[in-house]
């Protein structure tokens, strides 16, 4: 009487088991089948990080905030993120200018200065301090009789979230309005800005 239910038992299985084996793969959408992902490998895998110093703040970003980086924006500078309304500095006195620029990165916002556009007659010389550090010094004098807007690149310079940074220039002349355009980028937590 056991040799039946032990045939019938083992049979179910064989059946279950064969069933298994033969059974169509799952779908994902109409004609495509589902791809199943081996265990420990992500599902979505990041890019790598851009080069210089976009890659720099990004990290920085992602490190101090504690976000991924879908969380986070990257943007061109704009005169309110120097604390300006416009690119537009006033030089009242001939000699050293301090502080033309003088504000704090906001909160949950990393910069990355890397040139300048200047278009002015006055200023000489420019130089960036990022908290209590000189980081930059550089040239913006034209050459003698050439009123064009020159652009300098200069070397990238990094401020972190609410990090003190101040531009001092050197001038040659007073001037009430010399166009100096920062370019550069800033990256920030998502929904900051909208632009």
């Amino acid at each position: 009487m056991k040799k039946p239910a032990l045939w019938l038992i083992i049979g179910t299985l064989g059946i279950a088991g064969l069933i298994f084996l033969l059974r169509k793969p799952a779908v994902a959408a109409v004609g495509v089948p589902a791809v199943e992902v081996p265990v420990g490998v992500p599902a979505v895998v990041e890019a790598p990080l851009p080069a210089g110093c976009e890659g720099q703040i990004i990290a920085m970003a992602e490190r101090q905030l504690g976000l991924p980086r879908s969380e986070l924006r990257v943007r061109s500078l704009r005169a309110a993120d120097l604390g300006l309304t416009t690119f537009s500095v006033n030089l009242p006195a001939v000699g050293w200018n301090s502080g033309v620029i003088n504000t704090a990165v906001a909160d949950n916002t990393f910069i990355c200065l890397r040139g300048i556009t200047y278009s002015g007659v006055a200023a000489e010389t420019v130089r960036v301090s990022v908290g209590a550090s000189v980081v930059a010094e550089f040239s913006v004098e034209r050459a003698p009789l050439i009123t064009t807007t020159h652009h300098i690149n200069i070397p990238e310079i990094i401020a972190q979230q609410n990090t003190p940074i101040r531009v001092d220039m050197f001038a040659s002349a007073i001037s009430a309005a010399e166009n100096v355009i920062f370019e550069g980028i800033v990256c920030e937590k998502a929904g900051l800005v909208v632009a």
